[in-house]
């Protein structure tokens, strides 16, 4: 087996795990799935329409009188609804979802032999790739368990070492018609099989696009590594003799037509893409800048082991998702405008007015950078990320200044 055949091969079992992945949530295959995934998407989508109204009436219900309640339930909301979106974003948008799978899984492989550098490239981000997406899977089953249990052990803790009255502790806070402590362990069950359902949701969500953003990277990579070698040596000594010009012209002219045409496509599914993401990113924007800050202030000032560990958990859940979102935008623009680079450092030179012409159109339109927006009012970027960081920061530094327990 040559080293192309053996990184076709880990590339595209990387793809099977991640429509293994799907699977498990009904979402793949995207298109033409059997009415028994059909049900199991529907049904996973009534529980989660059913736990938003469930939380969204607790909210209702209990007031707005005691703002620390409010930041308590607040974050289990958005979580819930930002599931909802997530989940249903693939779904509607299966068709797009099915045609960048489809691209990176057959179309993508007649551009690795024009260049031996070029499996190497994608051995690396396929590596990036697998272990994103492994950490995520193996960081959501643990996670998935201490979530669960925390409410369960720190109510045992207070009441069997501390000596403290029981006080029955839930993963969220929800509405009943019943008495839900007389029920404690139905309820606990469904908070918990709720909670599991969200963070797979999560999971896969971030797997999907942070995998779709990855390889789209490696193959604006690969078209800078094909424009940089656009003219071989070979190629180079030939016009300079003037040994068969034309036709070597000719040849390097329709190389460069192919990579525009790639680079068109990966421009178009980037765009839709950006469209597809821009409620989910504004939301994950709105609720980063307004909780990352009001959960880290709770956390310091409550005076209560539960809602402390709860609230920093929201803090740090709150602040890893923006920067996810933030640190794939970042990645994918620079990817993009390095791709400007690689065409003004190759050997254009020795080109004819044609291809130059070409050349200098492809290098007008790469520095236009691809980015994904939130609806296109912010660029998601580090810029962004630490823009918040840097807000929430100073609005805890007023919470503290002005707060008086």
């Amino acid at each position: 087996m040559t080293f192309l055949e053996s990184v076709k091969e880990d590339f595209l079992k990387e793809l099977n795990f991640i429509s293994l992945m799907g699977s498990k949530i009904f979402l793949y295959p995207f298109i033409g799935r059997s009415k028994l995934k059909l049900m199991g998407y529907y049904f996973i989508y009534f529980l989660l329409l059913f736990t938003s109204t469930q939380l969204l009436l607790t909210f209702c219900l209990n007031g707005f009188s005691d703002w620390m309640e409010i930041i308590n339930m607040a974050p289990n909301i958005g979580v819930c609804v930002m599931s909802t979106i997530k989940f249903t974003t693939i779904h509607k948008n299966r068709e797009l979802y099915r045609e960048i799978f489809y691209h990176f899984q057959n179309d993508l492989w007649d551009l690795i032999p024009e260049s031996v550098n070029n499996p190497k490239i994608m051995a690396k981000y396929k590596r990036i790739a697998m272990f994103i997406n492994r950490f995520m899977v193996y960081y959501s089953f643990p996670l998935i368990v201490i979530v669960d249990s925390i409410p369960w052990l720190i109510m045992n803790y207070e009441s069997r070492v501390l000596g403290k009255e029981i006080e029955h502790r839930y993963p969220f806070d929800a509405w009943y018609p019943f008495d839900k402590v007389d029920y404690y362990y139905a309820a606990y069950f469904w908070e918990s099989f709720m909670t599991a359902i969200v963070i797979c949701i999560y999971a896969y969500s971030n797997i999907l696009h942070i995998s779709f953003i990855a390889f789209t990277c490696m193959e604006l990579k690969l078209l800078g590594n094909c424009i940089s070698t656009l003219f071989s040596h070979e190629d180079i000594k030939d016009i300079h003799n003037g040994i068969n010009a034309d036709t070597i012209h000719n040849k390097i002219n329709r190389k460069l037509r192919r990579i525009i045409i790639r680079y068109e496509f990966l421009t178009m599914i980037t765009s839709k893409l950006d469209a597809v993401l821009g409620d989910i990113m504004t939301l994950s924007y709105i609720f980063g800048a307004t909780f990352i800050c009001l959960t880290a202030f709770s956390f310091t000032v409550v005076d209560d082991l539960f809602k402390s560990v709860r609230y920093f958990s929201f803090f740090v859940s709150l602040l890893c998702e923006m920067f996810d979102q933030c640190i794939i935008g970042q990645v994918l623009s620079d990817h993009s405008e390095e791709l400007t680079d690689a065409i003004y450092t190759s050997d254009w030179i020795y080109a004819d007015k044609k291809t130059k012409t070409l050349l200098l159109m492809l290098m007008l339109r790469t520095q236009r950078p691809l980015k994904l927006t939130a609806n296109k009012y912010i660029v998601m970027n580090l810029n962004t990320f630490s823009g918040i960081c840097s807000t929430s920061y100073q609005f805890f530094n007023l919470l503290r200044t002005i707060y008086h327990p």
